[in-house]
């Protein structure tokens, strides 16, 4: 497909306001999906590997990926997830490092590969796309930084409610029979987002489920009240019994 025309359609689809084309104008946005080579990944696939020389970046246009980094003690620990519109690698490029964290696909997913030179010519040609980065950078991190104070903060069921409520709410599939979490995340990685241990979290999961607001099935999560688990992770702190939420083997991460 002529790369003009790929821009011009792609520019014609919703894309999520919280993203990088989302934050852009659409003359903005219509010349940056211009730039690059279209390429399509399959489901769990690696696409950027942490410590790796950075030398392109990757926007999503369709899909969701996950974004991990390995630890020295051998444990792997999920950072977040990304969708449609947003960019890939782009700190790395930036910095002039190498990658400091593994990308890999949790469903098919569809990207534009941008070179860094392309990526850097065009930002500083187009304030207005380097404005939309910041801002997306700067989200990224005011959402660390709130995960970091609910480590202290928050007891562990709190914790692992939010996290849900977060991932249901933008990339959860609603079904006949609920809101299925079906973005390939094992138990564990759901848990290293919440800052909890394994153990913790299949306690803090059993609560939920007591609620009536999760369920577990074969491999995956299903979520039966996203309100009300929205509302569980803004319980009243100051009542740790709420929920049942002040019981020892459920309290504390």
């Amino acid at each position: 497909m002529d790369e003009t025309k790929e821009g011009r359609d792609l520019n014609q689809k919703p894309w999520p306001a919280s993203s990088l084309l989302g934050r852009m104008s659409g003359r903005v946005r219509e010349a940056f999906l211009e730039l690059g080579t279209a390429v399509t990944y399959g489901a769990r696939q690696k696409i950027i590997r942490q410590g790796e020389e950075s030398h392109h970046v990757l926007v999503l246009v369709d899909g969701i990926v996950k974004v991990f980094v390995e630890t020295e003690f051998g444990s792997p620990v999920l950072l977040g997830l990304r969708g449609r519109g947003d960019l890939l690698g782009e700190m790395s490029v930036l910095e002039g490092r190498p990658r400091s964290a593994n990308v890999m696909t949790c469903t098919a997913a569809h990207v534009k590969l941008i070179k860094s030179a392309q990526l850097k010519n065009f930002l500083d040609r187009n304030p207005d796309a380097w404005s939309a980065v910041a801002a997306s950078l700067s989200s990224r991190l005011h959402w660390a930084n709130k995960r970091r104070a609910e480590f202290v903060a928050c007891p562990a069921p709190v914790r692992v409610g939010r996290v849900l409520a977060e991932i249901t709410g933008r990339y959860g599939v609603r079904t006949a029979e609920g809101w299925d979490l079906d973005v390939s995340l094992t138990q564990a990685e759901i848990a290293s987002l919440a800052g909890v241990a394994l153990a913790t979290f299949e306690k803090a999961l059993q609560l939920l489920h007591r609620a009536g607001l999760v369920r577990r099935q074969y491999r995956r999560i299903v979520v039966d009240d996203l309100e009300g688990l929205a509302l569980f992770g803004g319980s009243d702190l100051r009542n740790p019994y709420q929920y049942g939420m002040g019981d020892a083997d459920v309290a504390q991460s």
